[in-house]
């Protein structure tokens, strides 16, 4: 009969083991893209590589009349700061009033995830039919960006209401019982309480827009975010310069990533120090 400690230290290694090769499997075919950014002038797409150097970088950097990524690069910059934003501050007002039981908030909830539940390519493509028919010209700056606030608003709704669940109402009572109005109980209590869920919300913006092609594929006009871009070279002879702009895509958003915690980090370790300073 083996012991339940011993049961318990082999389940932690099995599921550790499948960890591991689940993010192996995940990373895996990053990491080799990463390492062929890297090939000589003269490199394929392929191993073996032929030298190490930053060719493939400074092509990106070069200022060239076909195959300039940098242009749509900073389109998808844009927008995905733009729908962080957007979806930060539309969770934080869809959850607010989700607080409150109001005549058709079933309706409500589940018209915002409706977002999650379409497929992207038909959200586009009816996106994309409306606006013909409303006259409005496809741009990744209107269209694209409607398409893409729908996708990650429900992201940042679900965060928003995780954030409120865990909300203590009685520091909003006692606030307005010293006779604070309801918009100084909401920024002086009540914001800086879900201040972490709302950071969540834009991280979940940022990150979804900035890679998203399904939904940006019939709504985005001429001027093309980076996805679909990357999406257009597969018709030609591909070159390493793709490694590289996904190598330096993974690093932006890993990068974003980072700071989102640091700023998470940050918040929740504001309270406390001021707690630790009135106590001193």
């Amino acid at each position: 009969m083996i012991r339940w400690q011993t049961r318990q230290k082999v389940v932690k290694g099995a599921l550790g083991g499948v960890t591991l090769l689940f993010l192996a499997y995940q990373w895996f075919p990053m990491l080799t893209m990463t390492v062929l950014s890297f090939t000589g002038p003269n490199g394929g797409t392929t191993f073996p590589m032929q030298g190490v150097s930053l060719h493939w970088y400074r092509e990106l950097l070069r200022v060239q009349m076909v195959d300039d990524f940098k242009p749509p690069m900073l389109r998808s910059l844009i927008l995905a700061l733009a729908c962080s934003v957007t979806t930060a501050a539309l969770s934080l007002a869809a959850a607010q009033a989700m607080r409150v039981r109001f005549r058709g908030n079933g309706a409500f909830f589940y018209l915002i995830l409706l977002g999650v539940m379409a497929p992207g390519l038909l959200v586009g493509f009816g996106v994309a039919v409306v606006a013909r028919i409303l006259g409005i010209p496809l741009a990744w700056y209107t269209t694209t960006f409607a398409v893409h606030i729908v996708w990650t608003l429900p992201f940042g709704f679900l965060t928003m209401l995780a954030a409120f669940n865990r909300f203590d109402r009685r520091l909003e009572e006692a606030a307005l019982t010293l006779r604070a109005n309801r918009w100084t109980t909401f920024w002086r209590i009540t914001f800086p309480l879900v201040l972490p869920g709302v950071i969540g919300a834009g991280l979940f913006g940022f990150t979804l827009s900035y890679d998203e092609f399904a939904r940006s594929f019939f709504s985005t006009g001429s001027e093309m975010t980076l996805p679909l871009v990357i999406f257009a070279q597969f018709d030609r002879q591909l070159q390493p310069t793709l490694y590289a702009i996904g190598t330096a895509t993974t690093v932006i958003s890993l990068t974003t990533v980072a700071v989102f915690a640091i700023l998470f980090r940050l918040v929740r370790l504001r309270p406390r120090a001021a707690v630790s300073a009135a106590t001193q």
